[in-house]
């Protein structure tokens, strides 16, 4: 439940003015309504939605229903983690091997099976989510984990 802007006095989310004091109360937007009415599986789903996901991800860090909940926040930070690992997997790899030897050849195939491990990993953890069951990878789930409990 949302506190008085004013008193901090416990006041109801639709509430228009304070019980207590009588300030005007900011109501949510109702765009914010299906954030509401979002079950957290829903919401782990989501994050795992292969290289788009990293914008509800986003969404849900940013958002005050999450700001508490451990497994939103969790999953929503692996899935960014992820993401950046796939940026750099797209961008950076690619630039320093053309850099470093002149051509692809070979390495070509070693960015390709890295990007499809990396949505191999994606769809397996929209798979467990959906199960409702939360998995830690090696090094993205330890970095998840850290920033998802700073941030509580």
């Amino acid at each position: 439940m949302p506190y008085c802007t004013r008193c901090g006095t416990q006041v109801d989310a639709r509430a228009a003015f304070c019980v207590n004091c009588g300030a005007r109360q900011s109501v949510p937007p109702e765009t914010i309504e299906i954030l509401n009415r979002m079950s957290d599986r829903t919401a782990s789903m989501l994050c795992y939605i292969p290289i788009f996901g990293v914008i509800p991800a986003i969404i849900f860090l940013a958002s005050h229903k999450y700001r508490k909940n451990f497994r939103i926040r969790f999953d929503a930070f692996q899935s960014v983690y992820l993401f950046v690992a796939f940026l750099i997997v797209s961008s950076v790899l690619p630039a320093f091997f053309l850099l470093s030897f002149g051509h692809f050849g070979h390495h070509g195939i070693f960015i390709g099976l890295l990007k499809a491990a990396l949505f191999i990993t994606w769809i397996y953890l929209l798979v467990k989510a959906a199960q409702e069951q939360q998995v830690h990878l090696p090094v993205v789930g330890e970095l998840a984990a850290r920033s998802a409990a700073e941030q509580l």
